[in-house]
């Protein structure tokens, strides 16, 4: 169990500083392309988008806090989600086929044991006969 629990917290640690790591790589990219943002105009159906979209009002306070937000939601993704998805999406039908094939296994060998009973009687029958031991008899004087 102790050697579980020491995985288990070097596993978390790994994923903690991971998705730091993450966290800060993506909050940098994202704050380079906001700071670049003017540079260019997207244009939906020949209308410049930044009439509706404004993206203000980012300081460096709201780095940190978005870089802890980042960490938080990337470690979130990588120790509950991603697993939960492969559960989901590769156990369940896994497990989904062995028990259909177990299923089938279990309803052949019923059948054979049912369309071989009529022979097995008789073999068994003769195997009980030779295995039986005589009864002892009398020894005469």
């Amino acid at each position: 169990m102790s050697k579980f629990l020491k995985f288990l917290a070097w596993t978390s640690l790994a994923v903690l500083v991971a998705s730091l790591v993450m966290g800060g790589v993506l909050v940098g990219l994202a704050q380079e392309g906001l700071s670049q943002a003017g540079s260019w105009h997207v244009v939906v159906d020949g209308e410049d988008i930044s009439d509706f979209v404004h993206l203000g009002g980012l300081e460096a306070e709201h780095g940190v806090l978005g870089l802890i937000a980042a960490a938080v939601a990337l470690g979130f993704t990588l120790v509950v989600v991603l697993p939960l998805v492969l559960l989901v999406g590769v156990g369940v039908p896994v497990l989904a086929v062995l028990f259909s094939l177990g299923l089938v296994a279990v309803v052949l060998a019923g059948t054979s044991a049912l369309l071989l009973a009529p022979l097995a009687l008789p073999v068994l029958l003769i195997v009980w006969l030779l295995k039986r031991k005589q009864p002892a008899r009398p020894a005469s004087a």
